[in-house]
């Protein structure tokens, strides 16, 4: 036994040895490009989009591609091919299985931005790394931060990175690729370095291409949505195999993310190929496992020819920190959304595989892929290595081994073999050696509820203070703070709340407000640890060191803020020169957090200020090791030996889109710690701009160096952190140029201050040379009268007489104010100027509808080609109001039969407006003027069909508000059918959503209740249906 070991040991080692290398290597390549382009020099704060300021969108889509270079970084061995972009958000492009070269990460062959991430620009295919919160990253189209590394063991690894700007929490992505494997890993660090919990979501979205074998494999068997709602898997309630892709022809685009199981493997197979792709993580790390698919209609379809040009439609397959990608209506079920705490770094690793020829995916190790199945009494499994192995295949039923065997693995290779079992047998499947087993009577079910059962209607102080708190967890601090209040106005004694408030008001530089709130915590609990710890950061932002040492000793005592609060005592103390203090907090950090990154940066400051070179040495390898793109240390290497080639590798990985950000939040470091010096040497080094002209200025008390920030353009300049106040309320005080009161009043507004904020751009008057300023104001000021907007609309406008997104706000101005002729005036000479700006062509086309020229905006729509971004509909809404008016136009005139042809015509989807047909589209206000239609040409005969279809549609979408569903209700009670119309009434007042603006509205119409109709009405007034609806009632009275 002895020498057959050592003889397998030997052949094994035999194998790897030959040519078992990864390698990296940097390429130029020519990929075929439709550019996004105009980037929005208005705050992204005008579109109530707070969460991600202070990034700013794009709106400039091509219609046409054209070549671009793109650096490619390629990382290889024998068995896979995998290609980083470090220019498009360090997404993995795509990888490939060498021995059957079929792509396991779909790779997309063109670079085809369309408007689809939280800023606009996207591509599909790869993997996308996702932080900070839900949707497609702000850095996923633009440069990340990147290196490569050849590693010690013969692998080989890409790692781009990037700061969140809104949370200011770090990400990298170490894409590595070993030398002896047939997968690649993704190795993540997350961490969050602010006092402050911050918003969580990570998701990493794989892409793989679609057809109908495609089957997928995802344990569980509960589906959940984006709020929480509940769903069957893989079979869903109306007895659909949602496991099969081709299975999945209903409805819209799907979603699900899949639960009940635990295991650690997704994928996909295709049975025809007899390939497939999947994703391995430990569950305690990557618990969220989520499918997402087009739609397989039209309105799904459309988006393949949107995004790519011959790669075909494709999947997600997405991996998360949560079970869900939380939707912001999620606190009336079990799924909430998490912070992420203070100093917290997280870690995890994930690995990317491919499989050929076994039939599909039972289990999954980092040795491979097991798959098993019995079918008409044949039990056939299959084994795919991933690595070179030893495996013993043991199949046991009742008992009893009825199968055995050894096999030796490389890489890649594939053992396929059959034995009889009679059908329903019990069986267990597994590989020793490579850690797989199966066994379908005994899959690993969860007793975790994903439905609640709980009250969720009452509202307590409770509920009250867990919608605060999710809100806040979901960067969305104004609603937070009214929920928080609401619920001390509840139950005045709800301390958890006052410390909520106290961290708000922290957030908003509101110092006195936050002790308030602290203090008010304590008085009921001396040793409350939320509430000692945000008092101390409180008082360490007010400068009273003293108490905020002796709040954050007792907010340590709590293991929910000991690293953050000890860290943050180490900071003061090394700020105080207390370097054994300082030292002794950071320890204590570490020993509760090893990876707490602020306590590591006070030791290594610590040690260069006591010249421990070596010592500082050693912490900063140690944070390098742990983040290789970590800026701080490679600054902190430069102040040790400040060389040019110091400089030059302090600089060499700061490749990312906004690089004077990376500057200003190094400078942040030092700052908060008190070194002013060495602040003012990052900043040295820093790249011009406003911001860090500004911050130059302060630190060196120097007003004389504002003029330079005062003469620069304030474009894209959009300041956001809570120390920058400060400097920008000096600048104020020692400037009057305008620019630093805008640039002061984007920073109250970036911090809820919003008073603050109008204050300072009423002050600015009409001094301000930059249009984008009007734009500003005009969303932000309140209260303004119309006179005020429409002046600071004008001045806009004489600034940049040719700017579209000028013309725009004027054309929304005139028609919010009846004067649709000069809205018609401003969006015709601005669609002559720019024909080819589908935001432009669609506010000309219904700036044609709201002057009743319906034949002239089908003209225009039918003319131009609108790029839509996901899950828009506006240019088949705009298309169907023009039709629809036309024919009610007709109708008005008593030419019914023309009238039928534009109803029929509004039913059509046109592709060149964005949009593709769904499988079930809503016709019923079409069906509904048909039936006035055909009851004036006296063809009686076809209206129940259409009658049933109307209220048909309308019972199945019960659950779904639509102004629609009273035309259902009207058609009903037009026909004598009271009692049906009654049904449908109570079915609506009786669904989960009776409470919302459109189910109200359609209630009151329907019990004509007076009351609330007219606020209800003005409140839709905006609504395109509800036009319609308005002109329907005016036709067929």
């Amino acid at each position: 036994m002895i020498k057959k070991n050592f003889m397998f040991l030997f052949l094994v080692l035999s194998q790897a040895l030959p040519g078992q290398k990864a390698s990296i290597t940097i390429e130029t390549r020519d990929i075929l490009t439709y550019p996004f382009s105009d980037p929005n020099p208005v705050p992204i704060l005008v579109e109530r989009r707070d969460e991600i300021y202070p990034y700013h969108s794009f709106n400039g889509y091509s219609l046409k591609g054209r070549m671009q270079k793109w650096n490619v970084i390629k990382l290889e061995n024998d068995y896979i091919e995998v290609w980083v972009m470090p220019t498009d958000g360090g997404k993995v492009w795509g990888a490939i299985e060498k021995s059957t070269g079929k792509e396991f990460i779909y790779r997309n062959e063109v670079m085809k931005y369309r408007n689809i991430s939280m800023r606009g620009p996207w591509t599909s295919g790869g993997i996308e790394f996702n932080f900070g919160y839900i949707g497609h990253n702000p850095s996923t189209c633009v440069p990340v931060d990147y290196t490569t590394v050849e590693n010690p063991d013969g692998s080989v690894s890409c790692i781009v990175g990037s700061l969140d700007l809104p949370s200011r929490t770090k990400w990298s992505v170490e894409i590595r690729v070993p030398k002896d494997k047939a997968y690649f890993e993704t190795r993540t660090f997350w961490n969050n370095p602010t006092p402050l919990p911050q918003s969580y979501y990570n998701w990493m979205t794989g892409a793989a291409v679609v057809s109908d074998d495609l089957e997928f494999f995802y344990p569980g068997n509960q589906e959940i949505g984006h709020g929480g709602e509940h769903g069957l898997w893989p079979v869903d309630r109306e007895g659909h195999n949602i496991a099969l892709y081709r299975n999945n022809n209903f409805g819209s685009s799907k979603s699900y993310h899949v639960v009940g199981e635990f295991n650690n493997f997704m994928g996909g197979y295709y049975h025809n190929s007899r390939f497939g792709f999947g994703h391995w993580a430990l569950y305690e790390e990557m618990p969220g496992s989520k499918l997402w698919l087009w739609s397989l209609a039209r309105d799904g379809g459309i988006w393949e020819d949107l995004l790519t040009d011959t790669d075909g439609q494709y999947m997600e397959f997405q991996a998360g920190r949560t079970h869900n990608q939380y939707g912001g209506t999620s606190n009336k079920t079990p799924i909430s959304q998490v912070p992420f705490a203070p100093g917290l770094t997280d870690r995890w690793t994930e690995i990317w595989f491919p499989v050929k020829e076994i039939g599909g995916i039972s289990d999954v190790s980092p040795s491979g892929v097991l798959f098993a199945k019995n079918e008409n009494g044949t039990l056939q499994f299959g084994v795919n290595s991933f690595a070179f192995a030893e495996g013993t295949i043991i199949i046991e039923s009742g008992g009893n081994v009825i199968y055995r065997e050894d096999v030796n693995f490389k890489p890649m290779d594939v053992f396929r073999s059959s034995i009889p079992l009679a059908a329903g047998t019990e069986y267990e499947i597994s590989v020793r050696g490579m850690g797989l087993k199966y066994n379908p009577a005994k899959k690993k079910f969860l007793s975790r509820p994903f439905i609640s059962t709980m009250p969720t209607d009452q509202v307590t102080a409770s509920s009250v203070y867990q919608e605060g708190m999710e809100n806040k967890e979901n960067r969305n601090y104004k609603v937070a703070k009214v929920l928080l209040k609401k619920c001390l106005i509840m139950d005045p004694l709800y301390t958890d709340a006052m410390a909520a408030l106290s961290e708000l008001y922290l957030r908003s530089n509101l110092y006195d407000s936050a002790l308030y709130y602290a203090n008010n915590a304590l008085q009921m609990d001396t040793y409350h640890p939320a509430g000692n710890y945000f008092a101390g950061l409180t008082y360490k932002a007010k400068g009273n060191l003293i108490d905020a040492v002796e709040s954050l000793g007792w907010a340590a005592r709590s293991t929910q803020y000991r690293s953050a609060a000890y860290a943050q005592m180490a900071a003061i103390y090394l700020q105080l020169g207390d370097m054994q203090l300082a030292d002794h907090y950071a320890g204590l950090s570490l020993d509760f957090e090893r990876n707490n990154f602020n306590a590591l940066q006070v030791l290594a400051i610590r040690s260069r200020k006591i010249n421990a070179r070596e010592k500082a040495e050693e912490y900063l390898n140690t944070i390098s090791s742990l983040d290789p793109l970590n800026h701080f240390a490679d600054f902190e290497r430069y102040l040790l030996d400040p060389s040019a080639e110091n400089e030059k590798l302090f600089r060499k990985t700061i490749t990312n889109e906004m690089p004077y950000q990376t500057f200003l939040e190094l400078c942040m470091v030092y700052y908060g710690m008190g070194f002013r010096e060495d602040a003012i040497q990052v900043l040295d080094k820093a790249p011009s701009h406003p911001l860090i002209t500004v911050w130059k200025a302060y630190l060196k008390d120097d007003a004389a160096i504002l003029q330079e920030a005062a003469a620069a353009s304030p474009a894209f300049v959009f300041p956001y952190r809570t120390e920058t106040v400060s400097a920008l309320e000096w600048a104020v005080s020692k400037n009057n140029s305008w620019k630093f009161k805008y640039y002061l009043a984007l920073n109250y507004a970036a911090i809820q201050r919003d008073d603050d904020a109008m204050k300072l751009l009423r002050e600015c008057g009409s001094e301000p040379d930059y249009a984008p300023f009007y734009l500003t104001r005009t969303s932000l000021l309140r209260p303004m009268t119309n006179e005020q907007m429409l002046t600071d609309l004008q001045a806009a406008r004489r600034l940049t007489p040719d700017d579209w997104r000028t013309a725009v706000r004027l054309i929304d101005y005139y028609e919010r104010t009846g004067d649709n002729k000069k809205a018609l005036e401003i969006a015709t000479e601005t669609f002559k100027k720019d024909r080819e700006n589908s935001i432009v062509g669609i506010r000309y086309a219904q700036a044609l509808i709201n002057n009743g020229l319906y034949a002239a905006s089908l003209r225009a729509l039918e003319s131009m080609t609108v790029l839509p971004n996901e899950g828009a509909s506006i240019g088949k809404v705009v298309y169907e109001q023009s039709s629809l008016f036309l024919a009610m136009d007709m109708m008005g005139r008593k030419k019914y039969g023309e009238a039928l042809k534009y109803i029929e015509k509004s039913k059509l989807y046109p592709e060149n407006l964005g949009v593709g047909k769904p499988y079930e589209p809503d016709t019923r206000i079409q069906d509904y003027l048909k039936i006035k239609c055909l009851e004036k040409l006296n063809r009686k005969n076809e209206i129940p069909e259409l009658t049933r279809s109307v209220v048909d549609f309308t019972k199945k979408g019960i659950d779904h508000p639509s102004l629609s569903s009273l035309l259902a209700i009207r058609l009903l009670e037009s026909q004598g059918d009271r009692a049906a119309a009654n049904d449908l009434v109570q079915q609506i007042r009786n669904s989960d959503r009776a409470g919302n603006p459109v189910n109200r509205y359609v209630l009151a119409a329907a019990g004509n209740d007076q009351s609330v109709l007219a606020d209800l009405e003005k409140r839709m007034a905006g609504n395109s249906v509800f036009q319609i609806l308005k002109k329907v009632e005016e036709v067929t009275k």
